[in-house]
């Protein structure tokens, strides 16, 4: 049955640009194209027009988003066939490790008119200058954030009632791991990526395009720092000795935090975003065992106003590195020839379709 998945595999976070790239197609693949191009050059809408044709023939396909902008795809991965396009290109560049046989590089360069872009040089320097001011200012306040996260997660944590959360972990996992596992083939055993990110537009979700194919769902109800990363991790410490294939979701701001957990074998995801709320799902409320006073202990009303300020600074500043980008999109655009890039897209297409006669 065709599906589409929307996901990141990059993240703009408290520890600058974030990259699982690595995790968007397997080694089993059967080809992974490797687009170099400059910003404006067509990359995306190459993969979004393959992606549309490839849905309409009936195919699985699923997108992963661009965190610098969440309209634009950094790669598209067509399941059934085991092909899949990227953008190889800075701040997530990849070269083909064999080459011919399971990547082969699109140079998309190759349409730029050298001497139309000369028109355009000093724009370009300078949005590039100003881009990494912008990243650079963006991920200060991110990496800020953290540390007014980290003061929040200790103080509530001198309230949490561990002994209960543990009770409760155990008696969840007893029943999450009760149910018959099935038969899944995937080509990640374990596979980390974002479901969410932080954008020059603000925060990004694309959890739902997850949810919506998987019959068991746990919410994961907590305050900051009442221990949900740490059942997440047992979870996934548990699946891994079950030898069940996961999908790893970490929170957006903080990589090092978890999210979500997809075991498919189980057909079940545990998950700690709000939007599982949406769907029939099962709570479990580690808030019940949390007991902090009902007035301002310490100031973490305060340090809760100030984390969100930071975070709304960061995003001030992927804002500004959008806008360079779009200096470099507009620049380049006017010195591309796309009638060349057209080319190379049916190129790759046709190829494609050589795949799924074999499928």
């Amino acid at each position: 049955m065709k599906t589409v998945r929307r996901i990141f595999t990059g993240g703009l976070t408290s520890e600058g640009f974030y990259s699982l790239h690595h995790n968007i197609i397997g080694p089993n693949r059967n080809m992974l194209y490797i687009l170099k191009g400059m910003p404006g050059g067509g990359k995306s809408s190459m993969m979004k027009d393959i992606a549309r044709r490839a849905y309409e023939r009936g195919y699985t396909v699923e997108f992963h988003h661009c965190p610098s902008d969440p309209t634009s795809i950094d790669a598209i991965v067509i399941e059934e066939l085991k092909v899949g396009l990227i953008d190889g290109t800075p701040p997530h560049p990849m070269d083909p490790t064999h080459p011919g046989i399971t990547e082969k590089l699109i140079n998309l360069t190759d349409f730029i008119d050298d001497k139309k872009i000369q028109l355009y040089r000093k724009d370009i320097i300078e949005a590039k200058a100003n881009n990494k001011k912008a990243y650079r200012k963006a991920f200060n306040y991110f990496k800020a954030a953290k540390s007014i996260y980290r003061e929040i997660e200790a103080r509530n944590g001198d309230y949490v009632d561990f002994k209960g959360t543990n009770k409760l972990s155990k008696e969840l996992i007893d029943q999450i791991f009760s149910k018959a596992p099935k038969e899944v083939e995937r080509d990640f055993k374990v596979r980390s990526l974002f479901s969410s990110a932080y954008t020059p537009r603000g925060y990004y979700d694309n959890i739902k395009t997850i949810l919506t194919h998987v019959n068991n769902r746990y919410y994961l109800k907590g305050e900051i720092g009442t221990g949900k990363t740490s059942f997440l991790k047992r979870i996934i410490e548990l699946a891994k000795m079950n030898d069940y294939h996961i999908e790893i979701f970490h929170t957006p701001l903080f990589p090092e935090k978890i999210e979500s957990v997809l075991i498919f074998e189980l057909d079940t995801i545990i998950s700690s975003n709000i939007k599982t709320t949406e769907f029939e799902h099962i709570l479990i409320d580690f808030n019940q065992y949390f007991n902090r006073p009902k007035e301002n202990p310490e100031g973490v009303d305060e340090d809760k106003r100030l984390l969100n300020e930071l975070i709304l600074g960061g995003v001030e500043g992927l804002k500004g590195a959008r806008e360079n980008h779009q200096i470099l999109e507009e620049s380049y655009k006017n010195a591309v020839n796309y009638k060349g890039i057209d080319e190379v897209r049916e190129m790759i297409w046709r190829e494609i379709e050589e795949y799924m006669k074999k499928a």
